[in-house]
């Protein structure tokens, strides 16, 4: 009997050259057949995902014959208070393929050692910049603040690129970053300026979190994002006129 391997979407996603967000359309249409494995991500039949993609097949991209490409890793960790903005900020800046972010508030903040140090660049001012660089920003959000809104209207060049998108849910309350499928933060922190913002330590929120690149949990964070961006749940939810 010959044993069937299963691959994870991230690597779905090297063999097919399709992006995330295609993979997981594939997987809840039904077109790409997968199963949820405990405390785990989708696990998918290497071999349907080659019957799906024929031509993408070859001797160099097959993974029995090539090794899982080298990619960003960070060991699990516990991160608290003022960590919580290095990662924030250092990670959004290196992302190369996506960056999404779950989060209850949401604030507009200034980007600095702290806040009576902080230059004129924004956090809104990094999403554009990133943004422009084909990096795809998607944020689901429960209650964003006035400021956020109002400065986020004058950056039309981030609101009217097709990377970015962004919308509010009453019942979102899950603190997730995602960055690139590789790294992912799980924690207290709302996206605001007491939360990973530059405040400093006298004004800060007491946070904590992990952050890990393990496949696994990083799996799990995806799955727990795609499906509340999915608005599947949303007919029947009782706050639903009430989000955008």
């Amino acid at each position: 009997m010959v044993k069937r391997k299963y691959i994870n979407t991230k690597d779905v996603v090297r063999l097919t050259g399709l992006s995330t967000n295609e993979v997981y359309a594939l997987i809840h249409e039904g077109k790409l057949k997968a199963h949820k494995a405990p405390k785990s991500g989708w696990r998918i039949d290497e071999e349907l995902v080659w019957e799906m993609f024929p031509d993408r097949r070859s001797a160099d991209s097959h993974p029995v014959n090539q090794e899982i490409e080298q990619r960003k890793t960070i060991p699990t960790q516990f991160i608290s208070d003022r960590e919580h903005y290095n990662f924030l900020i250092d990670n959004i800046k290196a992302a190369k393929s996506y960056v999404h972010i779950s989060t209850a508030n949401l604030k507009r903040f200034s980007i600095g050692e702290t806040e009576a140090k902080a230059s004129s660049e924004s956090f809104i001012d990094i999403l554009e910049s990133v943004v422009d660089q084909g990096v795809q920003v998607r944020i689901i959000c429960s209650t964003p603040s006035r400021g956020f809104l109002d400065e986020i209207q004058d950056h039309a060049n981030l609101v009217n690129n097709r990377h970015f998108h962004f919308k509010t849910c009453r019942r979102c309350h899950m603190k997730l970053v995602i960055i690139d499928g590789e790294i992912i933060y799980v924690g207290s922190a709302n996206i605001t300026a007491a939360g990973m913002g530059p405040r400093i330590d006298t004004r800060r929120n007491f946070e904590a979190g992990i952050i890990t690149s393990d496949s696994d949990l990083v799996e799990q964070g995806i799955d727990i994002f795609e499906e509340a961006w999915s608005e599947r749940t949303c007919k029947t939810c009782y706050y639903k006129q009430e989000c955008k």
